[in-house]
């Protein structure tokens, strides 16, 4: 009797234990299933936001490469600035306003040429006087034609020249010599005005 009752005993305990184990494995909650799917949707937002940042860093070097080359864009974009130097708001007296010194007029300009490129023509087409700036009433200079073709010579030193001849009425046949030179920007370093074969060209 005593051997059943110790045999039902091993028999409970051991049920017991069972039902334990049992219980203690648990098929995935749903909180588990929520929480597998937010660590895989974070680890797919950390691939995409990978992917923007490689993308916007191949932009910007897309942008700096552009930045390194004089396209057609950038001469169009300098020239035409240079040109408006003469083309200063003046009153009826020829005072330009806003600018009272050559050297202020050299300095607005300084992220197009050069000081050394621009001061013969500040020098020939404006005077200091009474206080103020006033420039010389004459014809602009012969000049850099858009829609005209040009060449395009790259130097040792990594400038770049562009060479251009036209033929209008006031100076006839010319050609004109302008050098670029990067550090932050492309900037105008050197300007010639140069005669046509034959002819004969008297400026600055």
């Amino acid at each position: 009797m005593k051997q059943n009752k110790f045999i039902i005993l091993v028999t409970t305990i051991t049920l017991i234990l069972v039902g334990l184990l049992l219980l203690s494995y648990q098929l995935p909650t749903k909180k588990d299933h929520q929480a597998v799917a937010e660590d895989g949707s974070y680890r797919s937002m950390q691939s995409m936001e990978k992917t923007i940042v490689i993308k916007e860093d191949i932009v910007q070097l897309d942008r700096a490469t552009e930045q390194h080359l004089l396209t057609e864009d950038v001469i169009i974009d300098k020239v035409e600035a240079f040109i408006n130097i003469f083309l200063q708001d003046i009153d009826q007296d020829y005072k330009v306003k806003g600018i009272s010194t050559k050297e202020a007029l050299i300095d607005r300009y300084q992220d197009i040429v050069s000081k050394q490129a621009v001061q013969p023509y500040i020098d020939y087409y404006f005077e200091e006087h009474d206080g103020g700036l006033y420039i010389v009433p004459t014809e602009l200079p012969p000049w850099f034609i858009s829609g005209n073709p040009y060449e395009v010579t790259q130097l040792d030193n990594g400038n770049v020249v562009i060479e251009q001849e036209n033929e209008i009425d006031l100076y006839g046949r010319y050609r004109i010599l302008i050098e670029f030179s990067q550090e932050d920007n492309w900037q105008i370093v050197r300007i010639e005005h140069l005669p046509a074969e034959d002819e004969q060209l008297d400026l600055i």
